[in-house]
C-alpha cells in the first residue's frame, strides 16, 4: 500500500500544478509580448526620450484609466509620437509631473475629484517655465471666466494639449486652431469677411506688407480681451487702417464723432443687426462703471428698479443712474452711447469697403432698426459688458439727451425731444433779431 500511495503522489502533483503553469506561462507571454512592444513603439523616438521618460511610457503608451471620485474615467496614456515630436519631449516626464519621480510613483490612491478639477491643478504647472505668458492669461477674459466657475472656458492644455505640444513654426492659424475649437460659428464667419478671404489668398496691406489679420492679431494669444471695451475696438482697427480718419472725411460729415460713437463693424458688417448700446460712465474717475464694482450688487439693483423685467424704461433707467450715483463714492454718472453691432458673429462679418453702409438715412430716419434695440451696460473687469435689455423710449429721455445727441440729426433717431428743443431754439434764435427789426421799425415811426 506504501508503493501504491507513493507511485499516486506524484500524479496529483502534477495534476495540480498544471494551473500555475498555465498561469505562469500566460504571464510570461503577456511579459514578452510587453517587452517586444515597448522597444518597437519607442525606438522611434530614442534620440528625444530619457530612458526615465521611455520608462514611463513603457505603462503609459497603453490604454490606461482611472477611475475619478464622480466616477469620471482619466484617461493616462500618452501617445508615445505625439510627445516625442512636441516641444515638451526633451523635458522629461518629471519636469510638469514632480510629485510622480521614477521611485516615488505614488502607491497610495490619490484622491480626484473630477477632470476639471485636475485639469485647473495641472494649469498651474505652466506658470513654472511660463510666468509671463501665464501672468497675461491671468488678465484675459479665459482666465476670468475658469474664475467665475465656467466649465467650458479654455486652459492652457485646451489649447495647447498636455502632451502634444507643438512649436509655433508648424502653427497653421488659417485652420482657426485652436480658437475654432470653442468659436466655431465666429471663425466661419471671419473665414468668408474680407479679411479671412484676404488671409487664404495670401494677401497683405500694400503699404506696410502685414498680412491679413487672424484671431491673435486683434484679441493676442494669451491675454484675451473684450475688443468691445472702450476705446479698444477702435484703436485694433486703426493700427492697421491708419488713414482711416482721411478717408471718412473725404465723404462723412463729422468723420471723428461718427469713429467715436459708431464701431467699426456697425458699417462695415452691412447685413449685421445694430442696437444702441447706453453705458453708465464714471466722469470723476474717467472709468466706465463697474469695473470696481461687484456685479451682484449691481444685478440686484436693476432687477429691483425693473421688477417686472420688461426692459428699463425712461423713469426706470434715471433711477438706475441716481442711484449708481449717490451712494458716498463721489460719482458722477452719465451715459455714453454708442452704436453697435448685436452679436459677436456679426462683428466678423466685415464686408469689403465697396459694400460698407454709406447711406445716410439708414440710421438718421424716423424708426431706424438700430433704435429699437437699446441696451443699457457696465463693464466687467475683464473688458466684457454686462447688458440689460431697455426700452426703445429711454433715447427721448432727458437721461439720455447727452448720450444720444451724438447721434442727432433732426428728424431722424426717433428723439422727438430733441427735434422739439431744436425747433424752439430755432424759433427763439429767429424771434430775437425779427423782434429787434420789428421794434426798430416802430420806434422809428412813432417818432
Amino acid at each position: 500500500m506504501l508503493s501504491k500511495s507513493r507511485a499516486s503522489s506524484p500524479v496529483k502533483a502534477d495534476q495540480g500544478a498544471a494551473p500555475v503553469c498555465a498561469a505562469l506561462l500566460t504571464f510570461a507571454v503577456i511579459l514578452a509580448s510587453t517587452l517586444l512592444f515597448v522597444p518597437v513603439s519607442l525606438s522611434m523616438a530614442d534620440d528625444i526620450l530619457s530612458d526615465s521618460d521611455a520608462k514611463c511610457l513603457a505603462c503609459h503608451s497603453m490604454k490606461l484609466k482611472k477611475t475619478l471620485e464622480n466616477g469620471e474615467k482619466l484617461s493616462l496614456r500618452v501617445s508615445v509620437a505625439e510627445f516625442s515630436e512636441s516641444v515638451h519631449g526633451g523635458i522629461g516626464c518629471t519636469s510638469c509631473h514632480p510629485d510622480i519621480a521614477n521611485r516615488k510613483h505614488p502607491k497610495t490612491k490619490v484622491a480626484i475629484n473630477n477632470k476639471r478639477d485636475y485639469s485647473i491643478e495641472q494649469n498651474e504647472g505652466c506658470r513654472n517655465c511660463h510666468q509671463s505668458k501665464f501672468r497675461q492669461y491671468e488678465g484675459s477674459i479665459h482666465a476670468s471666466l475658469v474664475a467665475d466657475g465656467n466649465h467650458a472656458a479654455p486652459l492652457c492644455t485646451d489649447c495647447h494639449s498636455a502632451h502634444a505640444i507643438k512649436s509655433l513654426a508648424v502653427f497653421e492659424p488659417l485652420t482657426g486652431q485652436p480658437c475654432k475649437s470653442c468659436h466655431e460659428n465666429i471663425f466661419e464667419a471671419y473665414a468668408r469677411s474680407v479679411h479671412g478671404e484676404a488671409r487664404s489668398s495670401g494677401n497683405v496691406i500694400r503699404a506696410s506688407h502685414i498680412q491679413a489679420p487672424i484671431c491673435a492679431d486683434c484679441h493676442r494669444a494669451h491675454e484675451i480681451t473684450a475688443v468691445a471695451a472702450n476705446d479698444r475696438l477702435q484703436s485694433t482697427c486703426l493700427s492697421c487702417h491708419e488713414g482711416v480718419i482721411l478717408a471718412h472725411q473725404d465723404w462723412l460729415p463729422n468723420a471723428g464723432l461718427h469713429l467715436d460713437v459708431v464701431a467699426c463693424a456697425a458699417c462695415h458688417a452691412p447685413m449685421a443687426e445694430r442696437r444702441i448700446d447706453l453705458q453708465l460712465y464714471d466722469n470723476l474717475t474717467q472709468t466706465p462703471v463697474g469695473q470696481g464694482e461687484s456685479h451682484a450688487v449691481f444685478r440686484e439693483r436693476v432687477r429691483e428698479i425693473d421688477a417686472t423685467g420688461d426692459g428699463l424704461d425712461p423713469l426706470e433707467l434715471w433711477s438706475l443712474v441716481r442711484q449708481t450715483s449717490h451712494e458716498g463714492q463721489g460719482t458722477d454718472v452719465t451715459l455714453r452711447g454708442r452704436m453697435e453691432v448685436s452679436t459677436g458673429v456679426d462683428a466678423h462679418r466685415l464686408a469689403a469697403k465697396g459694400s460698407a453702409v454709406r447711406n445716410c438715412r439708414s440710421c438718421h430716419q424716423n424708426g431706424a432698426d438700430a433704435f429699437q434695440n437699446v441696451t443699457v451696460s457696465i463693464a466687467r473687469p475683464d473688458g466684457r459688458k454686462l447688458r440689460y435689455q431697455a426700452d426703445s423710449e429711454v433715447l427721448n429721455s432727458v437721461q439720455s439727451l447727452g448720450s444720444v445727441s451724438n447721434f442727432y440729426a433732426l428728424g431722424g433717431t426717433r428723439v422727438g425731444l430733441l427735434d422739439g428743443l431744436l425747433i424752439l431754439g430755432l424759433v427763439g434764435g429767429l424771434a430775437i433779431p425779427l423782434g429787434h427789426m420789428t421794434m426798430g421799425k416802430y420806434l422809428r415811426r412813432k417818432r
